[in-house]
């Protein structure tokens, strides 16, 4: 299964430290490199950029892929 990490969910799992519910179900997690961008602004709490700062390896930094194959 693939897992897309969505800014807000992460932000909230990450300030309660439970991202390692995210590694138990899901094993991988993709973070478009939007995410990341967007929580390693300066307003965010240091907590956070902490963790993105120093991803964990189960995190995958991935932007969206474009099969054209599929449509012809």
């Amino acid at each position: 299964m693939i897992v897309v990490a969505d800014a807000s969910p992460l932000r909230y799992l990450i300030l309660i430290e439970h991202t390692h519910v995210l590694q138990a179900l899901y094993g991988r997690v993709l973070a478009p490199p939007i995410v990341i961008t967007e929580l390693s602004q300066e307003q965010t709490p240091d907590i956070v950029q902490h963790w993105i700062a120093n991803l964990p390896d189960w995190v995958r930094v991935q932007g969206p892929t474009l099969n054209l194959s599929r449509w012809t």
